[in-house]
């Protein structure tokens, strides 16, 4: 009887792609660990580690009720169940996985964590139409713009690798 392919072992003596895939409490941001599923059960061996940031809060209006300390609790913990929960699926399926926590600005910190972690891909969603440009800010071009020396892999919702395009900045 044969394995599934998750449960197969992968390649012997292949060395592990190191992604960083950072996660909010979105269904969109678990793409990326789709992508992860895909290339490990084709037979690739990765490694993948997760990133929840949390960016500083400045609005009078909590910090008049909470001190700094109080807020930065409560992030860290939002942080760690959203990591814990991404986490899931990829250590069901024999996944090595690190979850880091980080506060600060969002693009920076994804950029600096795979730099200073030798990641060899940052996986994204692929970006949101250009009208929700207009809406919110969009971490996800704006990491693809700043990559410096590590490339930004785009999936789909199925995990599927998209490639980047120009016109998507």
């Amino acid at each position: 009887m044969s394995q599934p392919l998750a449960d197969q072992p992968v390649a012997q003596g292949a060395r592990a792609k190191r992604l960083l895939i950072p996660v909010d409490p979105t269904e969109r941001s678990r793409w990326g660990i789709r992508y992860a599923m895909r290339l490990r059960r084709s037979g690739n061996p990765v490694q993948v580690v997760l990133l929840f940031v949390s960016e500083p809060v400045t609005a009078p209006e909590v910090l008049r009720f909470r001190t700094q300390v109080e807020i930065a609790r409560f992030q860290a913990e939002c942080g760690a169940h959203i990591l814990h929960d991404a986490a899931q699926p990829l250590t069901a399926a024999g996944v090595s996985c690190q979850e880091i926590y980080r506060e600060g600005d969002v693009v920076e910190q994804i950029g600096d964590v795979a730099e200073q972690l030798g990641c060899e891909a940052i996986v994204l969603p692929l970006p949101h139409a250009r009208i929700a440009k207009l809406l919110s800010r969009d971490v996800v071009r704006e990491v693809i713009k700043r990559a410096k020396s590590v490339p930004v892999v785009t999936t789909d919702a199925e995990g599927v690798a998209e490639k980047a395009m120009d016109n998507w900045l």
